[in-house]
């Protein structure tokens, strides 16, 4: 029997071969992916082609699709799992994708059979979903436990997404679930490097690896051994984020490394503003030739946001001359 946090599973898990210490997702840069659209909104799978390319090209390690940045929300059931499944017959490279959008176990349950029938590495929980806002632990642990028993070994993740509202999980929670064996993909969203130092700390001897979502604070996460970056910033320029994931890890960090994080830290305002469109924006300033549009109600960028924009893509590749990043452009 497995206890998590005062609740005792109706029966053990059974721990996959791959889902081992020893076997962990790869670490580094798994980009939060977006959906390109189309004019009247469908999804635009030759400019996901194209995306799915450039996370490539940049050195990322790991995508994942269907998520905040997808707009999953305001994707249907099927078009979350054509995307996912698009996404995972495109790239060599691991796949996670979202698979709770209810309330309801049973509903979930059957949701996360389909995603991970696409061929994902591990379905991703999203505990903000999964419990209302004023429910206790009690009934998000709940949540988990029936998941747990009825989806048989499948491997799982955790996203600490802030909508529809900000649920993180607590250190505790995190050590039970963590047993279990079945999660392999956490993304933090504390905006609290402390306390992902602690997850990290948790997680450090499981199969579980912690993914920071807060672009100022990944260098200190990585550098305490967190798994990697799952960061909105890495829509914008996820090179800078391969870079620090393969040079921020030395025992002394260099000047190249401060300068990069220090970009990171500058510009933690203007990607944020009007994202996703903005990112849209950005991308075709690098050659992917998309349409600036969101399923989402965002205002459109004016010319004072295009020319911020502009701006950071002359600095970014100053930057990148500077330190000797290569950019990836097309066009």
């Amino acid at each position: 029997m497995t206890t998590l946090g005062g609740i005792w599973l109706s029966r053990g898990f059974e721990k996959l071969p791959f889902n081992s210490v020893e076997n962990k997702l790869p670490g580094g840069f798994w980009p939060v992916m977006m959906t390109p659209f189309n004019e009247d909104l469908s999804i635009d799978y030759q400019g996901l082609k194209r995306l799915i390319r450039w996370y490539e090209d940049s050195g990322s390690t790991g995508l994942f699709a269907n998520c905040g940045s997808s707009e999953m929300y305001n994707l249907s059931d099927q078009e979350r799992i054509d995307l996912t499944k698009y996404v995972v017959e495109h790239t060599k490279l691991p796949v996670v994708s979202t698979g709770t959008f209810s309330g309801h176990v049973a509903e979930n349950v059957d949701f996360i059979k389909k995603i991970y029938d696409t061929g994902v590495q591990a379905v991703v929980l999203i505990p903000s979903v999964m419990v209302g806002k004023g429910e206790m632990d009690s009934e998000l642990l709940n949540s988990f436990e029936g998941i747990l028993n009825q989806t048989g070994n499948i491997p799982l993740g955790i996203y600490e997404c802030p909508s529809p509202y900000a649920r993180n999980i607590s250190p505790e929670m995190l050590d039970q679930l963590q047993k279990t064996g079945r999660f392999l993909y956490f993304k933090d969203t504390t905006c609290d490097a402390a306390l992902v130092a602690q997850k990290i700390d948790i997680t450090s001897n499981s199969s579980l690896g912690i993914y920071n979502a807060h672009s100022p604070d990944v260098l200190h996460s990585i550098r305490h051994g967190g798994a990697g970056i799952s960061c909105i910033a890495g829509n914008y320029y996820p090179e800078l984020f391969s870079y620090l994931w393969q040079n921020g890890r030395a025992k002394e960090v260099s000047e190249s490394v401060k300068k990069v994080n220090d970009f990171v830290l500058a510009n933690k305002s203007v990607i944020g503003k009007k994202y996703s469109i903005g990112a849209k924006y950005f991308m075709n300033l690098r050659g992917l030739d998309l349409t600036i549009n969101s399923r989402k109600s965002t205002l459109p960028l004016d010319k004072s946001d295009k020319v911020r924009l502009e701006l950071l893509w002359q600095e970014l590749s100053a930057l990148c001359e500077e330190v000797r990043i290569d950019l990836v452009t097309y066009g």
